[in-house]
């Protein structure tokens, strides 16, 4: 608990010499995320079926059609499902936005901030930026840009995954990344795997060369943050909304309202920003150097 009040100290003051406001958005909300991979806790309020929030982005988005300044927010989020060494069902998460910068700006801010997080726990080594594809290419022996499914299918093969039937080339990548590559990541450093393909762009701007404009950062095989070149069309959103429940319902899960606020806020117009998230409990685990998130935690069953 004292490391998690010198973290939350030390975000605050990082963030305040920056002149980056700290937000607070509704934890409870009408509509969630469609993202067909994250699964949402619903609950009754009034009488009316709404949602605890899976990370404020939604929320935020809206303030920074009005604000249209950097800001941030540390807040709980909350997702079914999530148990393991690395997952709890409640967590905290740091999420920050910046006006006017890049992705690639803003992976070097996340390195910044998170070494100065560090500063007198373990010292992590220079970073490593890679591309997904690099990062295929050097760990899985494929190429995602040409690879078919039998070519992921060999290499979930090789890696001892035991493909489904069911399984796409996008679920496989999933797997190769989460399983393959990121357990081969260096733990002395953060390594960022950026600009992904399309179809794991999630809210990220897709450029002229098809590929999203997202990272990831890890430290080994754990995963830190997920951040993006936001999207800010609104109709190119509608239609991500669209294809992430037709997704979900050919995996046979709900079908869920898209959120229109965040609709209506992206037609005022979003101003051009990358925005970040960024799981403060694994950032715990790392600065008290255990391995169980449950650790980090003050009531965690």
């Amino acid at each position: 608990m004292q490391a998690r009040a010198r973290l939350y100290a030390k975000i605050r003051e990082y963030f305040s010499a920056r002149k980056v406001l700290e937000v607070e958005t509704p934890i409870i909300n009408r509509c969630t995320v469609t993202d067909p991979h994250i699964d949402s806790i619903g609950i009754t309020c009034g009488g009316q079926r709404q949602f605890l929030h899976t990370s404020p982005e939604y929320a935020m988005k809206r303030l920074l059609v009005s604000l249209r300044c950097d800001a941030y927010q540390l807040c709980k989020v909350f997702r079914a499902g999530e148990s393991g060494r690395f997952h709890h069902t409640e967590f905290t998460m740091l999420e920050w936005y910046r006006m006017g910068w890049s992705y690639r700006d803003l992976m070097q801010e996340v390195d910044d901030l998170v070494r100065q997080a560090l500063d007198g726990g373990p010292a992590l080594h220079e970073s490593e930026f890679i591309r997904y594809q690099e990062a295929f290419l050097q760990y899985c022996a494929l190429d995602p840009w040409s690879a078919g499914l039998e070519d992921y299918r060999s290499a979930c093969r090789q890696a001892g995954i035991v493909p489904s039937v069911q399984w796409s080339c996008d679920a496989c990548q999933a797997l190769l990344l989460d399983q393959v590559i990121a357990a081969h990541l260096p733990k002395d450093r953060m390594t960022f795997v950026y600009d992904f393909p399309a179809q794991h762009s999630g809210l990220a701007r897709i450029n002229n060369q098809g590929r999203a404009e997202r990272f990831e950062v890890y430290v080994g095989s754990l995963e830190l943050a997920n951040g993006y070149q936001e999207l800010t069309d609104a109709d190119k959103q509608c239609k991500r909304f669209d294809a992430d429940n037709e997704k979900r319902r050919q995996e046979g899960k709900e079908v869920l309202e898209s959120d229109e606020s965040l609709i209506r806020a992206l037609k005022k117009g979003l101003p051009e920003c990358a925005g970040v998230a960024l799981g403060i409990d694994r950032l715990l685990m790392l600065i008290t150097d255990v391995d169980d998130i449950r650790e980090v935690l003050a009531c965690p069953d």
